[in-house]
């Protein structure tokens, strides 16, 4: 083992890469978006590590042999910030394989093997297949749209880009492959999958390049709706392999207050004001609107989502329901933030949360365990200190995870700070009434951070959440 490179991917190099190479899927470019993923925040361009990783062999070996094939294997994400290496682990005459770690765990692995290239590229399209435009935003297709396409994606890097940011790969392997490598990532972030993709696997082999050809020849040879996979055959620039690629499922989309309406009665939440903490998606856009259907009003707290608590708004209120939303951060002091609030809250719905999965070393980091309980714990009580002093009979509603009976492995930290939330919880009830917390270990539910690449069975969330809503609003009695 010998690590060959370390360094710290950064927002102003998502920016440039994208620049180069025309993939500026929001997953990698936008805070926002990217929380609305698996992923949970921005990811560093899989084929970016992989031309990292290649420069940094050619730079530490002045004289490799010619490659001959490739293969990539982007298993985990790698975030923005998170210090990063390049590891060698094995070279010989025949070959290097190398892996990008984080805190000593693998995220990505590339085997690379030296040797003879074709002569030529075998073409996998004809003169009349359409040269298409690298687009500015990502495609967003149904998946029985990708399934037939083809098309020639003209190359974005130009050799001076190469040069620039990959010398030594580029003086080993040259511009052109370079271009084509960094084409794939353009490829599938922005054309095919598009919007909704995670690019899982490239395999490759060198062939003869051709300084007429700046386009990556494509027609997907395959494509399983079953397990979300699209498999894309590509040649150019002096590579032909098939790249493989996953189109996940789009954002989590919660319940219209229309469907929601026939479900409570008009008048069941009339004279409450529910503070609906992380209220702008998921479990606390859905509790919103269910309390907003009955009649109650409702405050709609946001952290980094903005435009989504306005969207939240804007719904309820285009259905006559009466909604605020109001700026609130859980890792910071409660009461500050609290002071512009128009009503009183009687009731408080409490979803802030931190980005749950994250690929990690050990078993138990004490790091992410302080991270989840400044949330879970310190957070909530905060909250609790600063709105007693406001309304001494609040009612307010902890989701707590079966994760905590079920201990499910990668887990660790999550499941203890849930655990000492609900501890918390019940010394509040003890000490503090005539406020109570109601406190319920959810199911899994189907929301931004759970969903899966391909649909897997959940527990109905109007069905889960109804009658905990219910039994808050009951409070107090």
């Amino acid at each position: 083992m010998k690590s060959l490179a370390q360094r710290v991917f950064t927002l102003d190099d998502q920016i440039r890469f994208a620049s180069i190479s025309g993939d500026s899927n929001p997953m990698h470019m936008d805070a926002l978006q990217a929380r609305r993923t698996q992923a949970g925040a921005p990811v560093v361009h899989g084929i970016h590590l992989l031309l990292w990783a290649l420069d940094a062999l050619a730079h530490a070996h002045l004289d490799l042999p010619q490659l001959r094939s490739l293969r990539a294997h982007f298993n985990k994400f790698v975030y923005l910030d998170e210090p990063v290496e390049i590891v060698l682990s094995e070279y010989s005459p025949k070959g290097a394989r190398l892996h990008v770690a984080v805190d000593g765990i693998p995220r990505s692995k590339f085997n690379i093997a030296f040797g003879d290239v074709a002569a030529e590229c075998p073409s996998i399209s004809n003169a009349l297949t359409p040269l298409i435009t690298i687009p500015n935003a990502a495609s967003d297709l149904k998946f029985e749209e990708m399934a037939s396409l083809s098309g020639r994606l003209p190359f974005r890097m130009q050799p001076e880009d190469a040069q620039a940011f990959f010398p030594s790969a580029t003086e080993w392997l040259g511009a052109q492959r370079i271009a084509s490598l960094a084409a794939s990532t353009c490829l599938a972030g922005m054309v095919c999958p598009g919007l909704h993709s995670i690019y899982s696997e490239l395999s490759v082999k060198a062939c003869g390049e051709s300084s007429a050809q700046n386009f990556l020849d494509f027609h997907v040879s395959q494509a399983d709706e079953r397990f979300r996979s699209i498999e894309l055959e590509i040649a150019g620039g002096g590579f032909t392999g098939t790249a493989y690629c996953t189109a996940r499922l789009p954002p989590v989309e919660q319940a219209t207050m229309q469907s929601l309406a026939g479900l409570v009665s008009p008048g069941e939440f009339v004279g409450s004001t529910a503070l609906i903490i992380g209220g702008s998606r998921g479990l606390g856009e859905l509790t919103a609107k269910l309390i907003a259907a009955g009649g109650g009003h409702v405050v709609v707290t946001w952290k980094n989502g903005k435009d989504d608590a306005e969207r939240v708004a804007h719904q309820i209120r285009s259905a006559g329901g009466a909604c605020d939303t109001l700026p609130y951060d859980a890792g910071k002091p409660a009461s500050e933030q609290l002071t512009s609030l128009a009503h009183i809250p009687s009731h408080v719905y409490y979803f802030a949360t931190p980005s749950i999965f994250r690929p990690q070393s050990e078993m138990f980091i004490a790091n992410r365990l302080r991270e989840f309980e400044e949330i879970y714990v310190h957070g909530f009580w905060q909250l609790i200190r600063a709105l007693r002093a406001m309304q001494p009979g609040l009612s307010l509603f902890y989701p707590s995870s079966i994760a905590v009976e079920e201990r499910p492995h990668g887990m660790t930290e999550y499941t203890m700070a849930k655990a000492a939330g609900e501890v918390l919880c019940a010394d509040v009830n003890e000490s503090m009434a005539p406020l109570h917390v109601t406190t319920s270990r959810l199911p899994r539910l189907l929301t931004d951070q759970t969903a899966s690449v391909a649909a897997t069975e959940t527990e109905n969330l109007v069905d889960v959440m109804l009658p905990i809503i219910r039994e808050v609003q009951s409070w107090p009695r």
